[in-house]
């Protein structure tokens, strides 16, 4: 399961993770991202994936798209922070 929580300010959107990012939960967080697309426009996005606890390839996937539409991904733990690297290490291969 994932829920997510998405707030509003002038100037920034945050969506907060907690969960799974795997499956089909990951396929319905794409489809809420790219939905509030027009949302975000003008706006710094920040996505706290602290309350994460897996990730997919899907998942993987919707990371990566989101940070080449500018989102910065946060995190504190020890998982989530491999998993940023690992994310990092992809996009700059690319």
């Amino acid at each position: 399961m994932l829920r997510t929580m998405i707030t509003d300010t002038p100037f920034e959107q945050k969506w907060v993770l907690q969960g799974r990012l795997c499956g089909q939960w990951a396929v319905d967080l794409k489809e809420k991202w790219e939905n509030m697309k027009s949302t975000r426009t003008g706006r710094k996005c920040v996505i706290d994936l602290e309350d994460v606890i897996s990730v997919d390839n899907k998942g993987e996937i919707i990371l990566r798209e989101m940070v080449s539409e500018g989102a910065a991904l946060i995190a504190s733990g020890v998982y989530m922070k491999y998993v940023l690297a690992s994310l990092n290490d992809q996009l700059k291969a690319v």
